[in-house]
């Protein structure tokens, strides 16, 4: 299952707060910039949600600026569909390796630091393929019938249904 992590502030002066962020094991290092409302990965074409997962790499999200919301597709949780939101300066998503995940960042769009951790006998082209919700049978069928209301879709200017 995914994890919310929490990370402690060592010094605090006028107007400056200093935290340690460190999540041990970290080898890799990403700033992820959304411009306005993207949706990473972006939908397909036909408007179908798509995805990426990493077979060999856990994921720990921290929003530096603007918020973002994570939807986690994961077969093995006991409620497979997870709908994550993450806010500038809380806490530290952990995503584990196996886990499908798109994200749609805040209006004004959003930075986020991925502090990684990924097999040394991977490749980045390896752990950032993208999947397309309707060439995956289980995935489609799951996001037609699970949680996500038709509200939620028009709220974030997603289609209504997938095919």
């Amino acid at each position: 299952m995914y994890k919310l992590i929490s990370y402690p502030q060592f010094r605090n002066t006028p107007g400056v707060d200093f935290f340690d962020i460190t999540i041990p094991h970290s080898n890799i290092r990403d700033l992820v910039c959304h411009s306005g409302a993207a949706i990473s990965p972006n939908s397909a074409p036909d408007g179908a949600w798509q995805f990426y997962l990493h077979p060999h790499q856990v994921d720990n999200l921290l929003a530096i600026s603007g918020g973002r919301t994570f939807y986690l597709v994961n077969f093995s949780w006991e409620f497979p569909l997870q709908i994550v939101r993450l806010e500038t300066r809380a806490k530290i998503l952990s995503i584990p390796s196996g886990t499908f995940h798109r994200s749609v960042s805040d209006p004004d769009g959003s930075i986020v630091l991925n502090q990684g951790i990924r097999d040394l006998k991977t490749t980045t082209d390896r752990e950032f393929r993208v999947y397309n919700s309707s060439h995956i049978p289980r995935l489609r069928r799951l996001l037609a019938t699970d949680q996500l209301s038709k509200l939620e879709y028009q709220v974030l200017n997603l289609p209504v249904t997938l095919a």
